[in-house]
């Protein structure tokens, strides 16, 4: 079954030295946090930029740098959210 989560990043908090070129594009790696059982909705899922391991075992302060929510497929007995009423053509403005 699929689950869902979103995710809003800060990107003014991001530390740019973390940022890489790959083939496709350029890349920052996160980690992101799962809480289920937190005590709202918006601080079950955290992210934080991605550690090596000199920098975990040196226990420097993880950068967090946006948070989330679950949103589907995560309680078998929630039904589906209800999504935003769709845009219809009169609505869009180009």
């Amino acid at each position: 079954m699929s689950k869902l989560v979103s995710l809003s990043i800060d990107v003014t908090k991001i530390d740019k030295s973390k940022l890489y070129k790959g083939e496709k594009g350029t890349y920052l790696n996160l980690d992101v946090w799962i809480d289920e059982e937190a005590d709202e909705d918006w601080k079950k899922v955290s992210a934080n930029q991605s550690q090596t391991k000199e920098e975990r075992e040196a226990k420097q302060k993880k950068n967090y740098v946006g948070n989330g929510k679950l949103v589907f497929g995560w309680d078998d007995d929630a039904a589906p959210k209800a999504s935003p009423d769709p845009v219809t053509e009169e609505d869009c403005p180009f």
